[in-house]
């Protein structure tokens, strides 16, 4: 950027074509959060005042966020907070960033017939947004997240703070189900499920800035997914859901893997962009 003066409008077009020389996604709405953050705006606001000049405080304020997103830094993680359902989480590197996709589980589970007063896990919750987003709309609901990583679980404990003050969720640190002694009537879970093996093909957001806790799970990334289908029914009542974020060539080998463990009732659900997401199945209850 220059010292010649420079209007909102002038800004994001600079700033828009030098993050698509840099191979970011989505340029242009980038550029605007970063500069509607910058700004103490709202990013639609921006767009009303293209015209106003911008004075040299507040370039500097908005040059080192986007320099960041240039070196493919997620936006999420330059703010520390990301939007999921209708929650604004705190996002830190202990933690996945939420992603639109998983929004599928928190709209799957909430058109299940569960009683009022259903118990519910939310396994490898990490940033807790899975859990809170269904404690928000099932009040009643006795929910329960847990993580491997301590450090996850503090991030998920400020944002249920955050989020919903008022209600009261249980967080356990479990490796899986080690430590989890009761059964639930929903398992909902978005485990590591990146293979060690697709690492070279990972966009730069996300094999620099998220976990590989929360990331990869073995050679084909099914590590963790084969261990909680074979030990969920333990953990299930009787005509309880199991529902799981998987990657997208993965849906039929966990359609087998749930038939292969007495589950029934199996579905595969597609994400936003219509790649099978979310694999769920039903424990009838019978050895």
């Amino acid at each position: 950027m220059t010292n010649v003066p420079h209007t909102i409008g002038s800004i994001l077009k600079i700033s828009e074509d030098w993050l698509a020389v840099r191979g970011v996604d989505q340029p242009k709405v980038d550029a605007g959060t970063l500069l509607a953050h910058a700004l103490h705006m709202k990013r639609l606001d921006l767009y009303l005042q293209t015209d106003r000049p911008l004075v040299e405080h507040e370039l500097a304020a908005f040059r080192p966020l986007l320099q960041r997103r240039g070196k493919r830094e997620p936006v999420s993680r330059i703010l520390g907070r990301k939007g999921f359902w209708n929650h604004d989480f705190i996002v830190t590197p202990e933690v996945l960033s939420p992603r639109a996709d998983s929004e599928l589980l928190v709209e799957l589970s909430l058109g299940l017939d569960l009683n009022d007063q259903a118990n519910v896990l939310d396994l490898c919750t990490g940033s807790g947004c899975l859990a809170i987003s269904l404690a928000a709309e099932r009040p009643d609901w006795k929910m329960t997240g847990s993580d491997l990583s301590t450090a996850a679980l503090e991030v998920a404990k400020n944002n249920a703070q955050q989020c919903i003050p008022e209600q009261s969720i249980q967080w356990i640190q479990s490796d899986g189900f080690n430590h989890l002694h009761r059964q639930f009537d929903l398992i909902v879970t978005n485990p590591p499920y990146v293979g060690m093996s697709e690492r070279d093909r990972l966009d730069p957001e996300v094999a620099d800035h998220d976990p590989h806790l929360a990331l990869f799970s073995g050679h084909d990334g099914l590590d963790l997914v084969k261990r909680i289908i074979a030990e969920a029914s333990q953990y299930l009542t009787v005509n309880g859901w199991l529902l799981i974020e998987h990657g997208h060539t993965q849906a039929e080998t966990l359609r087998k893997l749930l038939t292969a463990h007495g589950f029934d009732a199996i579905q595969t659900h597609r994400d936003l962009g219509q790649r099978e997401r979310v694999s769920l199945g039903r424990w009838p209850g019978i050895d």
